[in-house]
């Protein structure tokens, strides 16, 4: 009877023990560091095991704050901002060799304490205080203290230790704020004879702790599978057919434990913190990233790239709180979602990444010939404005000519955008010329205002882009990159200067022809429509772009009604543009998904001063780092001066109202995009080129009809046409 009653109590509680342990969740974070896209492929095409076809797959952009490195994206994953290492960090076990001393008495050296358990990281408090100083301002630590305060164990096993040093990242992904957290580093990782370095991943040991339940909460995993990351490490001093075999063999090995490990847990996230250096000097600088779920197949995507399959280094801790339903706004990343359910086919995703490795690899040489081009052609039409005479009117058109196509370059960048990978590199570039070339010359032989259809196809060609959610800007070589990651979706600084210039084209006639009233009418629909597009969290998100087009055509209007200038009423009227513009712009975020514009907006509104001062510092930074050393200096120079010259000379300006309205407001608006975006010098590169080469078009069109006039007899009434 006693037994029977003892039973009675105990059976119950076993069963809600096991339930319990049941119902607990599971995370897997598998981090592979050199895995890259090149692996990748083979796996997908190669490998006979199903796994891949179940897993949801997409890119990563995973740069951090400073230079591409395992450790400084590894901790950038983990802060959940963009961070930066320290040199010499590593995790230790206890009883591990420091300098000379026991892990856990060189921990009590530099910082008094002596841990008992845990991994050991002596230079946490170095870590902390160096991303303290940054603009960024990383919080190591802050997810596993999240994961902490919500009593959800973790555990790191692994690393990728080599002959000759010790690299043991796993851990920034799970420490908590006082630099502790579980593990077993050495155990993970057996000895094998013929292997990298003559170690490998122990895979039965990790599947018998995946396995083993003893825990009664919910687990966040760390496993660092470091065999990929030594085997190209010693890549170098391998026979090329043997590092080949040796490459199969381990990435069969990593999948046999995918399928074995997806039995064991409820999720698992399989990230490259770092492509191997043959995919990294390939410009491969995407790394995959899969996902095992729930989902079956699908690609990844997040609101902060909000391109299809492309994510940011900086979603994943977002997505993990999320898995354990932890709400937590303090990160700037976003949950990854998932598409497409039960596509297997992985092809999509790797047509993508090769198309943005494409613009990638040839940008930088593609836009050095352009903006060269660009100079010669500004430099040559300034020596003609100086010094042309009636003998040279064949070189004059000939420049004519010329500007107008290259002012139809932005028009044929956007345009070709989709078809780069189809025509090549030279035959982008190639088609690039002709078709400016042809365009330029349509209209300077047959309409009546080149610079206004100029004008009008291009603001027409990019808003309809960006209405459309900027698929052309996402893969133009004047728009943004994925791989550098400055910004990911809207319109780009490149094209945002071409955009306000471009509108100002299409105004011209209307400035030259139309009375006051309908021309302020004009100004006013066509600054709504700017803020709109520019402004919109779901359109051109791009506020300095927003806030520029403000001041120019709040200009516009003054010169339009007044004809003298009085400071103290213009500044007025800016501070009065900019404070409606701050409030108007507040309102086109309050819809859609958040933005970095409305996430600006809400750390401000909760009095986060030091995020907008960090934030101005990173703007700042980041233009005179472009001035020093981008290419889009030279024809910022050479645009800037010769604007310089054509206010200064009297002579080279024109007298028609309409086209020193273009020229005053061009000069405004790219002053201000130098000023109020972070990659001012592109922008205001980009705007003052258009108004320069446009300005220098009509002193040329307006010496030829001068000279026509002196050689020929008016008739009474006549008038010269522009």
């Amino acid at each position: 009877m006693l037994i029977l009653f003892i039973c009675f109590l105990v059976v119950p509680s076993v069963e809600s023990r096991t339930e319990q342990i049941d119902q607990t969740k599971k995370i897997l974070a598998l981090v592979v560091p050199g895995l890259s896209f090149n692996e990748v492929e083979w796996l997908i095409h190669n490998d006979d095991s199903s796994i891949w076809k179940e897993a949801s797959f997409g890119a990563m952009n995973v740069r951090a704050d400073g230079p591409y490195s395992y450790l400084n994206n590894m901790v950038t994953i983990g802060a959940g901002a963009k961070a930066v290492g320290v040199q010499g960090w590593n995790s230790f076990e206890l009883s591990e060799e420091i300098n000379g001393f026991e892990a856990r008495e060189w921990m009590y050296q530099l910082t008094g304490s002596r841990p008992e358990e845990g991994l050991i990281h002596p230079d946490f408090h170095r870590l902390e205080v160096k991303n303290r100083e940054t603009t960024h301002k990383g919080e190591v630590g802050f997810f596993g203290e999240t994961l902490q305060e919500h009593d959800i164990a973790r555990v790191v096993y692994g690393h990728s230790d080599t002959l000759e040093e010790k690299v043991r990242y796993g851990s920034l992904l799970a420490i908590d704020q006082k630099g502790f957290v579980n593990g077993q580093l050495q155990d993970a990782v057996q000895e094998k004879t013929g292997a990298p370095y003559g170690i490998e991943m122990n895979a039965d040991f990790l599947i018998n702790k995946l396995s083993t339940n003893v825990e009664t909460r919910d687990q966040f995993i760390v496993i660092e599978w470091g065999d990929i990351y030594r085997l190209y490490d010693q890549h170098t001093y391998m026979e090329n057919l043997h590092f080949e075999a040796e490459q199969k063999r381990q990435l069969k090995r990593m999948s046999a434990f995918l399928t074995r490990a997806r039995k064991e847990v409820d999720d698992i996230w399989l990230i490259a913190p770092m492509m191997n250096k043959q995919a990294y000097d390939e410009r491969k600088q995407l790394a995959p990233v899969f996902h095992w779920g729930e989902e079956m197949g699908g690609f990844l995507t997040s609101t902060t790239t909000k391109q299809d399959y492309l994510v940011s280094s900086l979603d994943l801790i977002p997505t993990f709180l999320a898995s354990f339903n932890i709400q937590e706004t303090e990160f700037s990343g976003n949950v990854i979602k998932h598409s497409n359910n039960g596509i297997v086919d992985k092809a999509p995703v790797v047509k993508r990444v090769n198309e943005i490795v494409l613009i990638y690899k040839s940008r930088a040489s593609v836009l050095s010939i352009y903006i060269s081009c660009l100079v010669i052609a500004l430099i040559g039409a300034a020596i003609y404005g100086f010094f042309g005479s009636k003998k040279r009117q064949t070189w004059r058109y000939v420049t004519r000519l010329i500007l107008l196509s290259a002012l139809w370059s932005p028009f044929w960048f956007l345009a070709l955008a989709g078809v780069v990978n189809k025509l090549g590199v030279t035959g982008f570039v190639l088609t690039l010329i002709v078709g400016s070339f042809i365009c330029g010359y349509i209209v300077e032989r047959t309409a009546r205002y080149p610079i206004f259809w100029v004008g009008t196809l291009t603001f027409l060609l990019i808003t309809i882009d960006v209405m459309i959610g900027s698929p052309l800007m996402q893969r133009s070589y004047l728009g943004y990159d994925p791989i550098i990651g400055a910004r990911y979706y809207g319109i780009g600084n490149e094209f945002a200067g071409v955009y306000l210039i471009s509108a100002m084209m299409l105004l011209h006639p209307i400035l030259t022809h139309l009375h006051r009233g309908l021309r302020i009418t004009c100004i006013v629909t066509m600054l709504f429509l700017l803020t709109i597009v520019l402004g919109k969290n779901t359109l051109g998100t791009n506020a300095g772009a927003t806030l520029s087009a403000g001041l120019a055509f709040a200009f516009l209007c003054y010169r339009s009604v007044f004809q003298t200038w009085s400071w103290r009423l213009l500044l007025l009227l800016f501070g009065g543009v900019l404070s409606a513009l701050f409030l108007l712009l507040y309102v086109l975020q309050l819809t859609g998904d958040q933005t970095h514009i409305g996430l600006a907006f809400e750390r401000l509104l909760s009095g986060d001063f030091l995020y907008i001062k960090d934030t101005i510092e990173r703007k700042l930074a980041m233009n005179w780092k472009i001035f020093k050393h981008s290419n889009w200096t030279q024809l910022f120079v050479t645009s800037y001066l010769l604007g310089a010259v054509i206010l200064w000379r009297k002579r080279l300006q024109l007298g028609e109202q309409g086209k020193q309205l273009f020229l005053q407001t061009g000069v405004i608006s790219s002053f201000a995009l130098l000023l109020l975006n972070d990659s001012g010098v592109v922008a205001a590169a980009t705007s003052m080129f258009c108004v320069v080469s446009a300005h220098y078009y009509w002193l040329s069109v307006s010496k030829e009809e001068n000279e026509f006039v002196i050689g020929k007899t008016i008739n009474p009434g006549q008038t010269v046409e522009d």
